[in-house]
């Protein structure tokens, strides 16, 4: 399941062979077997859902073989041939390979070079990964002999009091900041925030918001060095992983990481230390930005994107009925996960590079897919309308195979014959028969579909109205088609290594699988297809933090601004009449070139205050008021 960016969070072909000995090896430890008989109305064949098969698929694609399913990746690819093997010998001779290309990772080229001059007439050539490092959401670029200015901790707030940038040239300037934030002794903070041991980092911490800030008051480069408070040496003087800091956006301008002692040299051209300058900072919460005098650098940035290719697989079950067979029911479900750990990864530190086997999510879902396919297979001379099985891939990084498919699909589908989408997206983990089912007010007759397909299986289901958000239905709900998405909940394991295969409850899966088979056995055989309805965007709680406009991004885009994927029906982004294609510019007087600056935008923002937003539209600036709502 793909969960939003932060700042902080955005890998071939190996055949499988002899796959099943990791499975059978897994076997002896699936628990006992349930069987969940079921047989439609108008299907001639019964058919069995097995949690021991549901079991044994998830513990192969859990299992260290597929390596966490990363896009792009080996382990994807041994997870994929796998499926595939999996659908030919139920009967499917053809199983289309839908590849798409996407960034699947940043790496640090060969021409990072800093070099610093001193009035003196010395200079100083600093080592790649021993004094510096580029993040990696840092832009390319080379910038020679320019002036250093320190801007404290690169804030500016000048409606909370505080400004480093006040009176501060920057401009074609190479800027030196502090990480974080201030805070006084007594731990107050910008704004005159009181003291509060839960208070955590605020905005203004946030690497995206000080690039955004350096580089909207026209600064060349962004260089950041850890203070003395709050950090023991040793942390202080490491530099940040460049794998797990930030996606694949770039930040406008170069953004790299100095050690103490190289900001220090810098630094002491002015008589001062970067630990006494935090020390002066936090203690009235007073910048003390100046420009480094007799100090220039030559700076060159190279950060590279590795371009990668993923797949969605598909298998078509052809309609029977002359009228209905070109409408499309499409039930699918991703198989990409997070490899060993990557920047959407909620693990520890301490737990990073550990595999991420993604058992619940989503080789449960999969798994469950597998046997939906047997089903209809089985069943496939009964299907009136043209059913299409799919297998994601690139969710993890944006729902990036879906967004692909709808946008792109091969030329026998057309979105606007899609009847009805169902997705399964963490369905291994029930509790309790309980499974919550979103979208059920998407399409018409969607209560009775589920009503009925629950009638002699016993789930607690819970109904949400509202089907945007989460996993791939997202992409066809947005394309006005309903959806159906089964999910058990989240849990404490989600995006960890400890999503493993023995946490699985494989008996109640097998009951939601009968359940969803029901569920799509309706609509492929209904007289009527559902109608798709525009359905409001949910109210939040009042007591949440943060507001919404309730869009999603394009995470495939690679431009400037924030390209729009979706707008939820009648959320405040649709009312101020932001369009799915659009590309954001700018919110709340924020220039927007990227994901993070429209997150950091949006926390400025208040709920129920109207603001302004520009977009991209066609080619042309339009611009609009939009009203956030809370989240």
């Amino acid at each position: 399941m793909q969960t939003r960016r932060s700042s902080f969070r955005p890998l071939y072909s190996l055949l499988l062979t002899l796959f099943f000995v990791p499975v059978l090896a897994r076997a002896s430890e699936a628990p006992a077997e349930n069987k969940v008989e079921a047989q439609p109305e108008g299907f001639p064949k019964s058919f069995t859902f097995k949690s021991k098969k549901l079991y044994d698929d998830i513990a192969y694609l859990a299992s260290e073989e597929c390596a966490g399913r990363e896009a792009g990746s080996p382990g994807e690819a041994k997870a994929r041939e796998f499926l595939i093997k999996r659908l030919r010998d139920m009967g499917y001779d053809e199983v289309r390979r839908l590849p798409f290309e996407f960034v699947a990772d940043m790496k640090l080229g060969s021409g990072n070079v800093m070099k610093a001059s001193f009035a003196a007439g010395t200079s100083k050539e600093y080592g790649l990964d021993k004094d510096f490092r580029p993040m990696r959401f840092s832009r390319p670029a080379s910038i020679d002999a320019s002036k250093v200015v320190f801007a404290g901790y690169g804030i500016s707030a000048p409606d909370k009091g505080y400004d480093d940038y006040k009176d501060l040239d920057v401009k074609g300037k190479i800027v030196l900041v502090l990480r974080h934030e201030p805070e006084t002794p007594d731990g107050k903070h910008i704004g005159n925030a009181p003291a509060n041991p839960h208070h955590g980092f605020s905005m203004y911490s946030d690497f995206f918001y000080k690039a955004a800030t350096a580089r909207d008051k026209g600064a060349a480069a962004l260089i950041f060095v850890n203070g003395a408070r709050s950090m023991k040496p040793e942390a202080r003087g490491a530099l940040e992983d460049f794998k797990h800091v930030g996606g694949h956006s770039d930040c406008g301008i170069p953004f790299v990481q100095v050690l103490p002692d190289v900001a220090d040299q810098w630094l002491q051209a002015g008589g001062k230390d970067s630990a006494s300058l935090q020390k002066a900072i936090d203690a009235e919460l007073k910048p003390q930005s100046f420009e480094l005098p007799g100090v220039s650098l030559n700076l060159h940035v190279d950060v590279v994107k590795v371009r990668g290719t993923d797949e969605n697989l598909a298998v078509v079950l052809p309609g029977t009925d002359p009228k209905l067979k070109d409408e499309f029911i499409v039930i699918g479900a991703h198989y990409d996960h997070l490899g060993h750990g990557n920047e959407f990864s909620l693990a520890d530190k301490s737990e990073m590079g550990k595999l991420h086997g993604g058992a619940d999510d989503n080789a449960s879902g999969d798994a469950s897919v597998l046997q939906l396919a047997e089903a209809l297979h089985k069943n496939r001379l009964a299907l009136k309308r043209t059913v299409w099985l799919m297998l994601f891939g690139g969710e993890e990084l944006g729902t990036l195979g879906s967004a692909n498919f709808v946008a792109s699909p091969p030329p026998e589908f057309s979105i606007t014959r899609a009847a009805a989408m169902l997705n399964l997206d963490m369905v291994g983990r029930c509790k309790d028969k309980k499974l919550m089912v979103y979208g059920a007010a998407t399409g018409t007759g969607f209560d009775k579909v589920i009503e009925s397909a629950n009638s002699k299986l016993g789930l607690s289901i819970k109904t949400t109205a509202d089907g945007f958000g989460g996993s791939d239905q997202t992409c066809f709900v947005s394309a006005g088609v309903p959806v159906l998405f089964f999910f058990t909940g989240s849990h404490s394991d989600y995006h960890k290594p400890s999503d493993t295969v023995d946490k699985i409850n494989a008996a109640d899966q097998a009951t939601i699988t009968a359940f969803v088979y029901n569920c799509a056995a309706e609509l492929i055989n209904a007289p009527e297809r559902p109608k798709y309805v525009k359905v409001e965007a949910p109210k939040m709680s009042s007591s949440g933090f943060g507001v919404v406009l309730s869009l999603m991004p394009d995470y495939a885009y690679e431009g400037k601004g924030l390209r729009v994927g979706g707008v939820r029906d009648k959320g405040p982004a649709d009312k101020a009449g932001i369009k799915a294609g659009d590309t954001v510019v700018k919110l709340g007087g924020k220039n927007v070139e990227n994901i993070e600056d429209y997150m950091n935008a949006l926390r400025q923002l208040t709920a129920g205050t109207e603001t302004d937003v520009s977009v991209l539209r066609e080619g042309k600036q339009v611009d609009l008021k939009v009203t956030p709502e809370k989240r």
